[in-house]
């Protein structure tokens, strides 16, 4: 390790303003490497320390458009690191740095990706129905997804620091009642597409599988196959319990924002830390949580989409059982006003 990295070999005095404008531009490419640079040497550490603030809103300035969807403005965060822990994440930092970067890239994998389709390719079914050309309705989806994954960001940031699971839920209801009606309804919307494209996955990983007929063979899209530890393979032929591991899931989602639905799709290329197991055993817990209560050896909270829709219900005036429909046609409303 050089003792002063801002004089060159020659006895050259490097401009401390050039160091910053390197380093700056370093870790806005790949945020990781400011560990690296705070340990190349003393000097180098307590420059960069003295002006971690300002490297921040640099990198945050220059990827105005790419943060907007990342919960860049609130003060204290959650880490995408699996398993997250206790780990809190401060603004303006180079931990958050990462965590924005990290955040961008699980947004832009997600809108792309099946699991949260809401049309069929021909778009001759299904919704949105709006009367517009494929390409343009494709950029208002994908806004529109874009938006809905930021509020599913903020509810999971809202618990940040918070343990007992009384106080968070006493949070998270408090978070939803401060939203607007199109707010909720478009978190509610996300959820349940989520939700949907995991059934979907889940039952053609399923079917692929081999397991419906006694032929397993690991599938190309094995990771995409959770099967609960407690289900019987004659039972697989329901769809009952997929339906279990959905609802499961869809709290999870909501509990943990994007990084769970990332790393339970694509954990499992992570071969060092494989946040897919982790991903997996939420899963089962949440399942082992859910047929205690149902046998009636442990109390349970409602499920955190349930207190979505009932907020929702309850700023719209409509009920239960129409607030599919009338957050449907709010989505849809909210599509047809962007700018795209």
């Amino acid at each position: 390790m050089r003792s002063n990295l801002l004089r060159s070999n020659g006895g050259v005095v490097l401009i401390p303003e050039i160091c910053l404008q390197i380093a700056g531009e370093t870790i806005n490419t790949d945020p990781k490497s400011a560990g690296s640079l705070l340990r190349l040497s003393k000097d180098f550490n307590t420059l960069l320390s003295n002006y971690e603030c300002s490297i921040s809103k640099c990198v945050r300035d220059t990827n105005k458009d790419k943060f907007a969807y990342t919960n860049v403005d609130q003060a204290t965060i959650l880490s995408s690191r699996i398993p997250p822990g206790d780990i809190v994440v401060s603004i303006l930092s180079y931990p958050w740095i990462d965590e924005m970067h990290c955040r961008r890239k699980t947004i832009d994998f997600l809108v792309e990706h099946e699991i949260t389709e809401m049309m069929d390719v021909t778009n001759s079914s299904g919704w949105p129905t709006l009367n517009i050309a494929k390409d343009e309705l494709s950029k208002r989806l994908a806004l529109f997804k874009r938006k809905s994954l930021h509020l599913l960001y903020k509810l999971a940031d809202c618990t940040v620091g918070l343990d007992e699971t009384s106080v968070i839920r006493a949070q998270q209801s408090k978070f939803l009642e401060s939203l607007s009606s199109d707010d909720l309804a478009s978190l509610g919307v996300i959820v349940e597409v989520l939700g949907h494209g995991f059934f979907t996955m889940t039952k053609t990983a399923l079917h692929a599988s081999g397991l419906l007929n006694n032929t397993a063979v690991p599938p190309a899209n094995a990771s995409r196959l959770y099967t609960p530890d407690t289900t019987p393979i004659e039972d697989l032929w329901n769809d009952h319990w997929i339906r279990e591991c959905m609802c499961v899931f869809e709290d999870l989602v909501q509990k943990y924002g994007p990084a769970f639905a990332y790393a339970y799709i694509e954990g499992s290329n992570d071969r060092m830390r494989r946040p897919d197991f982790w991903a997996r055993s939420k899963m089962q817990n949440g399942l082992d949580n859910m047929n205690a209560y149902e046998m009636g050896y442990t109390m349970s909270y409602a499920s955190l989409q349930s207190v979505v829709w009932r907020v929702f219900c309850k700023k719209v005036d409509c009920s239960l059982q129409d607030s599919w429909n009338v957050a449907r046609e709010r989505a849809e409303i909210q599509m047809e006003g962007y700018k795209v």
